[in-house]
């Protein structure tokens, strides 16, 4: 059997299945897939201190005057029906469990980046957060701010962090959060699920003051699983995993041929 036979055995069945992942070309199709939602990171740089946000209780404050130590910063928002509140317990856990202690070793903001958002709703979800430390911590060193849209994309511009708003009023958005010295300084990026030891290593190097760089990790991005919305989404992966498969299937029977040549 000629080589280019060979071949054609191999892939037919892996060509056979690719109509039941390519989009019907009739259909008007999804919306592209979020490929600009990420997090640039920008290890080095400053934060706009004189940003001005308004806390939990509903003072006007400027994100320079909170960071007056090591800092974490977790960008979310706080009526966020996925992964916003899976990042603000993980990271209460964290805190609970870590050895440095807020107020004298880092504070934390979470900062919202739906302006729609106010004091009120940044109080309710302080509360339920709290709740997941001990009693004897500091609540003042762990702040919830919400903001005007210039001062929201003035900060997280400047930590490289992107995001959008969908029709239903969620957001598509990267989970990760940011430690920062106490000059304002970027000195690290922290992902996945907030481990207390990697906090903590990045929290003793913003104490030094030296930017650190990060061990990237896949993001994982927040948005509401809706079948028509995220279509492109799973129909690109099952592409790029069809066609992985086809080029191991390639290469297999050509080392054989070539096995059987010599």
């Amino acid at each position: 059997m000629s080589r280019a036979r060979y071949l054609v055995l191999a892939l037919l069945p892996a060509l056979l299945l690719l109509p039941a992942v390519v989009p019907a070309a009739d259909s008007a199709g999804p919306p592209e897939p979020p490929r600009t939602i990420s997090v640039d990171e920008q290890t080095g740089a400053t934060l706009p201190l004189e940003s001005r946000f308004l806390d939990e209780d509903g003072a006007s404050v400027t994100i320079g005057s909170l960071i007056d130590k090591p800092t974490i910063l977790l960008p979310i928002y706080f009526t966020c029906p996925n992964s916003c509140s899976t990042n603000l317990a993980n990271l209460a856990i964290a805190m609970d469990r870590m050895k440095l202690q807020a107020g004298r070793d880092y504070r934390a903001i979470a900062l919202s980046f739906d302006d729609e958002e106010t004091p009120e709703t940044a109080r309710s979800a302080k509360a339920n957060y709290l709740n997941l430390l001990d009693d004897d911590f500091p609540a003042d060193q762990w702040r919830f701010l919400t903001g005007s849209r210039t001062a929201i994309d003035a900060v997280l511009d400047s930590v490289g962090f992107s995001y959008k708003k969908l029709a239903d009023g969620t957001f598509i958005h990267p989970s990760m959060l940011v430690v920062l010295a106490d000059s304002g300084m970027i000195i690290k990026y922290v992902y996945g699920t907030f481990i207390p030891g990697d906090i903590e290593i990045a929290l003793t190097e913003a104490q030094r003051g030296r930017p650190a760089t990060s061990i990237k990790r896949f993001l994982d991005y927040c948005f509401n699983y809706d079948p028509t919305a995220t279509n492109a989404v799973f129909e690109t992966v099952k592409l790029l995993i069809l066609g992985t498969f086809i080029l191991g299937l390639a290469f297999f029977f050509i080392r054989i041929l070539r096995k059987k040549r010599g």
